[in-house]
């Protein structure tokens, strides 16, 4: 038989690990739910580098119905590189208009502003 004073000190014990386990539980899944959200910006921003259309949530995928992994990885071929700051999609009608493009920020429009103020873009000289 245990006297009052074990009980006590046992149950305060418990009590002190199981507030410390809540509160871990709660940082550990803010912490997960932190990465989700970093890995589905990242994956966003990295569909818009490719030019592909930007999905928020994916349609899920039936693993189960997938042909079995043998083992080959076929990378795809990485496209041109372009500016971070102007529509890949946005770009390519540029190019193929020939002048100033018609999306949602009118970048051609902005260019042709810029190229009558300071005249045509120069190279870099650093």
């Amino acid at each position: 038989m245990m006297s009052a004073s074990v009980e006590r000190s046992l149950k305060h014990n418990f009590d002190r690990q199981e507030a410390w386990n809540r509160t871990h539980a709660y940082s550990y899944e803010l912490e997960m739910n932190n990465r989700y959200h970093d890995d589905q910006a990242r994956r966003m921003h990295a569909e818009w580098h490719a030019g592909r259309p930007v999905v928020v949530d994916p349609q899920h995928v039936d693993y189960a119905s997938l042909p079995p992994y043998d083992g080959s990885v076929s990378h795809p071929t990485p496209p041109l590189h372009h500016s971070q700051w102007i529509d890949p999609r946005q770009q390519e009608g540029a190019s193929q208009q020939g002048g100033s493009s018609s999306g949602a920020f009118a970048f051609g429009k902005w260019s042709d502003m810029m190229s009558s103020i300071f005249g045509p873009p120069q190279p870099c000289y650093y």
